[in-house]
C-alpha cells in the first residue's frame, strides 16, 4: 500500500502531509490504516480474500491476511474475530481467545468472537463461556450469522443437559 511521490509541485505539500499522518499515528490518534489511506471497502475485499483462503484450507496465507489486517487497524473487531477464528483452526487456541477478547473489547456484541470464545471457554471447563454463547444469541437472535447459529444449538443443547440432570437428581 506504500504511496510513490512524484518529484513535482505537489512533493513538499505530501512528504508535509505525511509527517503530520505519522506523528499522529505514533501519538496513537491514527492507524496505519488510515496512514496509508486505506478505504472501508479495500479493508472489506481483503477481509474476504482472508475467508476464502480459510475456506479452501489456506490457514497460513489466510492468518497473514488477518494479522496485516489487525496490524493496519487494531480495532477492526470484525479481522481480530476472523483472526481468532484462523488460531482456533491452527490449534493456536490461547491466541485465539486473545483475538477474541481483544475483538469483545471494541464490539462487545461480535457473535463470532462471542460464540466461538464461549465454545473454548466450556471445552477447558470454564463455565463462564456460557455467558459468552447466550451474549452470542442475543447479538443474533435471528441467527444470521453461522456463529449465531451455533450459539443457539449450544445454548439449547446445554439447557437440555442440565434440565435433564436436575431431573435425574430428583429421582
Amino acid at each position: 500500500m506504500g504511496r510513490i511521490i512524484k518529484n513535482g509541485g505537489d512533493a513538499m505539500q505530501a512528504e508535509t502531509e505525511m509527517k503530520t499522518k505519522l506523528r499522529a499515528f505514533a501519538r496513537g490518534e491514527m492507524t496505519w490504516a488510515e496512514v496509508e489511506g486505506m478505504t472501508f471497502e479495500e479493508a472489506k475485499a481483503i477481509a474476504q480474500v482472508g475467508c476464502d483462503l480459510a475456506a479452501a484450507g489456506r490457514l497460513e496465507e489466510a492468518r497473514i491476511v488477518f494479522e496485516g489486517l489487525v496490524a493496519g487497524n487494531p480495532q477492526d473487531s470484525a479481522s481480530r474475530a476472523a483472526l481468532g477464528t484462523v488460531y482456533q483452526k491452527l490449534g493456536r487456541i490461547e491466541d485465539a481467545v486473545s483475538e477474541y477478547s481483544l475483538s469483545l473489547e471494541t464490539d462487545p456484541q461480535n457473535p463470532v468472537a462471542l460464540a466461538n470464545r464461549g465454545e473454548l471457554k466450556l471445552k477447558s471447563g470454564d463455565r463462564g463461556g456460557f455467558t459468552d454463547l447466550a451474549k452470542a444469541v442475543e447479538s443474533d437472535p435471528h441467527g444470521e450469522t453461522a456463529a449465531g447459529r451455533r450459539a443457539k444449538g449450544l445454548v439449547k443443547a446445554i439447557t437440555l443437559m442440565a434440565v435433564e440432570a436436575a431431573k435425574a437428581d430428583k429421582r
